[in-house]
C-alpha cells in the first residue's frame, strides 16, 4: 500500500469507520475522479485547503460544485487574509499526500475541517485517498465523525 494510501486508512482504521478503497486512473480534478470512476460529480466530493491566520483549514464540497471564499470567511476569523494555499504550502504542510490530493483528514496536521451542506445530501461520498489514483468511499456521517466536521454553505451561487 502506498503511504499516502496507508496513512489514511489507518486514521479510518483507528476510528472504527467502514471504507471502499477505488483505484482508477490518474486524475487532477474531481470532476475527472467522477467520470474515472463512472459516478455523478454529486457522488465525489474535493477537498480544498484554505491558508487563515488560524492555520490550515480543509474544506470540503462536491465536485460539481466552487468554492465560495466569501461564504468561508463567515466561518473563518481572517477576512480578507484568507485563501486558498499555494502549491508550495500544500507541498510542504502535507508532505505525505500528492500535490492536490489531500484528503479531509490524516497526515501529520489535524486541520479544522468545513464540509458544504451539499455533500451531506448524499449517503455516502467518495473523496481523495492522498493520491491521484486512490479514491475511498465512506459513509458520509462517518466522514463528519472522523473529521468533526462544521456543516456550513460555502458553494457559490451559479
Amino acid at each position: 500500500m502506498v503511504p499516502a494510501m496507508a496513512n489514511v486508512s489507518s486514521v479510518l482504521d483507528e476510528a472504527g469507520v467502514d471504507y471502499e478503497l477505488l483505484s482508477h486512473m490518474h486524475t487532477e480534478r474531481a470532476a475527472d475522479e467522477a467520470n474515472a470512476l463512472g459516478l455523478p460529480p454529486t457522488a465525489v466530493a474535493k477537498t480544498l485547503v484554505v491558508a487563515a491566520p488560524e492555520g490550515h483549514v480543509r474544506v470540503v464540497l462536491p465536485a460539481s460544485e466552487r468554492i465560495d471564499l466569501r461564504k468561508v470567511r463567515d466561518y473563518v476569523e481572517g477576512g480578507k487574509r484568507i485563501r486558498l494555499a499555494s502549491e508550495d504550502e500544500l507541498a510542504r504542510a502535507y508532505r505525505e499526500f500528492d500535490l492536490g490530493a489531500v484528503p479531509p483528514f490524516g497526515g501529520a496536521s489535524h486541520d479544522r475541517v468545513l464540509v458544504d451542506a451539499r455533500v451531506t445530501d448524499q449517503h455516502s461520498v467518495v473523496l481523495e485517498a492522498g493520491s491521484h489514483e486512490r479514491s475511498m468511499r465512506m459513509e458520509t456521517r462517518d466522514l463528519l465523525k472522523v473529521t468533526e466536521a462544521e456543516v456550513v454553505d460555502i458553494c457559490k451561487e451559479e
